[in-house]
């Protein structure tokens, strides 16, 4: 099955099958789970409209809790509204797996208000080589996780995970390698959480390490009418802290032309 049909699927609500190859680890790739969250509040906002193609709200921020591994194979994803309101509609859903809970999710969409308030971005987007001049990370099998081969990850500043680097903090490109027909909040989703966990660049071996929760708060309108199919963002993550076995990151995407497009907030387990 296709990321364009599990998320169709999971937009319908009830069973959705997970196709092998999307995995990180034993888990399920977590993009892909927040992806097909998100597809099932929106199916649902808009079986609640009437309409299959009804436009909603802007999505503002989408926030996933991961509560279990789930593996590929079936998986069923419920999705509520928690409240309608005059600016704001805010719902929830739910992945389980073999009856129990593997993941859960809130997501806020907000229409635009008025304000007075403007505040510019104030981190610019790094300054990185043209893409086409950095080779993407290969898949290879049984050593890089399942779902590069889906992703096209080009990395610029940072180390790779595990080899004992002095730096939490990473920079590159990220791209879908095949276009979907349009681009959407999910596929941003997809993106958005690609990149292995900042911080485990620095363990010098090794380790296990899983996200715990992670927040996307988007700042511009993601859609067909300002995303190509296309869409190539640039990513740059920083680790503000880690202990006790808890990483804490933040990262921003931007759009080529430097636009701020997304800002992602991570809690990771690490286990070395």
């Amino acid at each position: 099955m296709s990321l364009k049909s599990m998320l169709e699927s999971a937009s319908r609500g009830g069973s959705v099958e997970i196709t092998d190859g999307w995995t990180q680890g034993r888990a399920i790739y977590g993009g892909l789970t927040g992806a097909l969250l998100l597809a099932s509040i929106k199916g649902r906002l808009k079986d609640a409209a009437g309409s299959a193609s009804g436009s909603l709200h802007p999505l503002r921020s989408f926030t996933v809790s991961f509560v279990g591994p789930a593996t590929p194979g079936p998986v069923e994803v419920h999705a509520e509204i928690l409240r309608v309101g005059k600016n704001v509609t805010q719902a929830q859903a739910t992945l389980r797996q073999d009856g129990a809970i593997v993941a859960t999710a809130l997501a806020a969409f907000g229409k635009h208000r008025e304000s007075t308030i403007v505040v510019p971005p104030r981190h610019p987007m790094p300054e990185l080589p043209e893409p086409g001049t950095i080779e993407p990370f290969p898949y290879i099998e049984k050593m890089t996780p399942e779902f590069y081969r889906f992703l096209a990850l080009r990395q610029v500043g940072g180390a790779l995970p595990f080899s004992g680097a002095e730096t939490g903090d990473l920079s590159g490109w990220a791209q879908l390698r095949e276009a979907p027909e349009e681009f959407h909040e999910e596929h941003l989703l997809v993106l958005a959480d690609a990149w292995p966990p900042a911080t485990i660049q620095m363990l010098s071996g090794f380790a296990p390490a899983s996200s715990l929760t992670w927040t996307l708060e988007l700042v511009a309108e993601i859609g067909p009418d300002t995303i190509p199919p296309e869409a190539l963002f640039a990513y740059e993550a920083t680790t503000d802290a880690s202990r006790d076995g808890y990483a804490h990151t933040h990262a921003m995407m931007w759009r080529p032309d430097g636009a701020l497009t997304a800002i992602s907030r991570q809690t990771i387990t690490v286990f070395g």
